[in-house]
């Protein structure tokens, strides 16, 4: 019975450490987090910057979204498997009305916050 457990843990432990997408916490992260970059990059355009980060992920920043004086900023975290493991907006414009804000429209998020 003590080595079924043993190995029901070792088992769980090893599927915890498989999962590198992390929860969502915003519109964006529901909406992105788990796609490949590619599809991000083939509907929004090409990032400004990568960066090589520990473990084989890249940073990319990426900015678009361009629309009366407004434009949106974000910071992709990509696993080596090129999957999106973390988006946030570093530059962004709140929907005074309380609605989505640009970033969140512009990239397909809107519609993702239930």
């Amino acid at each position: 019975m003590n080595s079924r457990v043993a190995i029901l843990a070792g088992v769980a432990l090893a599927l915890t450490a498989c999962t590198t997408v992390s929860v969502p916490t915003n519109p964006l992260q529901a909406r992105w987090n788990g796609k490949t970059a590619g599809s991000f990059f083939a509907a929004y355009g090409p990032p400004i910057s990568d960066t090589a980060g520990t473990g084989g992920t890249t940073l990319y920043k990426w900015r678009g979204g361009f629309a009366k004086g407004k434009s949106c900023s974000v910071e992709l975290t990509v696993n080596d498997a090129y999957r999106i493991t973390s988006i946030r907006a570093v530059g962004d414009r709140v929907d005074p009305k309380g609605g989505p804000t640009h970033c969140e429209k512009v990239l397909d998020a809107a519609g993702e916050a239930k």
